[in-house]
């Protein structure tokens, strides 16, 4: 019996991997940050383990016994980057095989050029998106440790992952409520969905694929999906005439370089290990103190109605500019991938979950 290590199993993708490959016979190890966080998995009899993602010889513990680890880490630079030398060294000593490393279409920008293949060259030179180069450092590690180690390396690049539980889902569906839902250039721009099941699958094959090791790969649902597809289905749930959406432009964004010199800071490799090492009862007492400060006084202020506004984000103005669909014919002539859920029922699906939440 094939066991999995899954790290960062209580995250979206981590969790959805859990249910799908126990569903289909493997015997699966969920590793996650904090003891709460096994509470998902109660009723499904798994074996758990608590390590932190900068903690090798707590990983090495997990992943004893483990064929394959999948490593789904989602948080600050820092933590993308230092997660992982110990994730590699811990799956050599612990004897596992493969090592599957969720990364992201963003290491190409969050708008890919047309054109763009796994072997194209990653874009380092990305201001004000700190955690996208982070990722493209995490790959290059993690590939420069499998030079001189036994383990191997597969490399996932999905763009948009979405699906029961996804912020894509969540935040949309509330943007869409509260009425700060917007289109850029008429919501034509590329959106490269793949549905959360889709990609589970593709990381599936590559668990056995003999050319996979040591490659990246782009996976997607078959459609070619634009932002207004995306929000459509979503809008007519939940009775949001999308005609109604307001289509804006794309304001200028400045990078304020002492903030983002103090964000380097605060995220870099050193600051984050050490904050991982804080105890937990302690992190939550400091979050309750800067909460507290900066909360605004408002006693002698008057009370007014406030009308929510959308607002661009730079983030989405790059994504909604996006005129490409990465293509997944590496993985279809690896893998043997073809997407298990059509585009449509993937939004029924998530649509489903968020109605259950009402």
């Amino acid at each position: 019996m094939v066991k999995i290590g899954i790290v960062g199993a209580s995250g979206f993708v981590g969790r959805r991997a859990v249910e799908m490959l126990h569903k289909d016979g493997f015997t699966i190890c969920s590793i996650v940050r904090q003891p709460a966080a096994l509470l998902c998995f109660r009723n499904m009899d798994l074996e758990g383990h608590v390590a932190n993602a900068f903690d090798q010889k707590a990983l090495e513990k997990a992943f004893q016994g483990c064929d394959v680890v999948i490593h789904s880490v989602l948080g600050s630079a820092g933590l993308i980057r230092g997660s992982i030398a110990p994730a590699y060294y811990a799956a050599q000593k612990a004897g596992v095989r493969r090592l599957i490393y969720l990364s992201s279409m963003i290491v190409h920008t969050s708008a890919p050029a047309p054109g763009t293949i796994e072997s194209t060259p990653p874009i380092q030179h990305q201001p004000g998106f700190p955690t996208h180069v982070a990722k493209i450092d995490a790959e290059r590690r993690l590939m420069k440790l499998r030079q001189r180690g036994e383990v191997e390396v597969v490399i996932f690049r999905p763009g948009i992952v979405f699906g029961p539980r996804s912020r894509w889902v969540s935040e949309l569906a509330s943007q869409l409520i509260n009425g700060t839902a917007y289109f850029i250039n008429g919501g034509r721009g590329i959106c490269n969905t793949v549905y959360v099941d889709n990609l589970i699958h593709a990381m599936r094959l590559s668990m056995e694929a003999s050319g996979a090791d040591g490659e990246a790969f782009f996976v997607g649902d078959r459609e070619l999906i634009t932002w207004f597809d995306f929000y459509r289905p979503f809008a007519k749930a939940l009775g949001v005439d999308i005609n109604h959406i307001p289509h804006l432009a794309v304001p200028e964004f400045n990078h304020n370089k002492k903030q983002q010199w103090i964000g380097t800071i605060r995220e870099s490799e050193f600051i984050q290990k050490s904050l991982a090492l804080l105890p937990e009862d302690f992190k939550h007492k400091l979050k309750h103190i800067r909460s507290r400060r900066s909360q605004p006084v408002t006693e002698t202020l008057p009370i007014t109605a406030v009308t929510a506004q959308p607002v661009v984000t730079e983030m989405m103005a790059v994504l909604q500019q996006s005129k490409y669909k990465l293509p997944f014919i590496k993985a279809e002539k690896t893998l043997g991938y073809e997407p298990i859920v059509s585009f449509e029922g993937g939004c029924q699906h998530s649509i489903n979950w968020l109605l259950e939440q009402q």
